[in-house]
């Protein structure tokens, strides 16, 4: 069983999206970890196109889908489940047995911090809330007392069952 962890953005918007993952990139947080959104599904049904990639012709029948449109039908939330196909504006990463360095888990906690402090979201958190193994990323992230206290007064921690 892997160590999921999951940050969910209030505001999903392409336009959101794309600035938070700005501002992921400016923290050097590593590419792979980035909010996930239209675009994605975009480079998806581009690889698809191709023939590149894994698309099991049971979940994707080739003679269904001639479009962008028909491949979001098959290449959705609902279809494939969130683990597969994250809702716009989530972002994940496994943060168990290595899969995400010390070091990438302490760039993306420098990215929470600075976002929660900088006077656009200082009284107003962008992150709806924070799940999967959000704990053990808090404690490999090398954060600061401190830094703790800003994101558990400003992230809530949703359990799921």
């Amino acid at each position: 069983m892997g160590g999921f962890t999951k940050l969910m953005l209030k505001d999903t918007s392409t336009e959101n999206i794309r600035k938070h993952n700005e501002l992921l990139a400016k923290a050097k947080v590593r590419k792979e970890i980035r909010f996930y959104s239209e675009d994605d599904v975009k480079l998806e049904y581009e690889y698809f196109k191709k023939g590149d990639g894994y698309f099991p012709e049971d979940q994707f029948p080739k003679d269904k889908i001639n479009s962008y449109e028909d491949f979001t039908k098959y290449w959705s939330t609902e279809a494939l489940g969130e683990v597969f196909v994250p809702k716009f504006g989530t972002l994940t990463f496994d943060c168990y047995f290595g899969r995400t360095s010390n070091n990438a888990m302490k760039c993306l906690k420098d990215y929470i911090v600075n976002v929660l402090i900088s006077s656009e979201y200082f009284l107003d958190s962008p992150f709806a809330y924070a799940g999967g193994s959000w704990s053990t990323f808090l404690e490999r992230c090398s954060a600061s007392k401190l830094d703790l206290k800003i994101i558990e007064e400003n992230i809530r921690e949703k359990t799921f069952a």
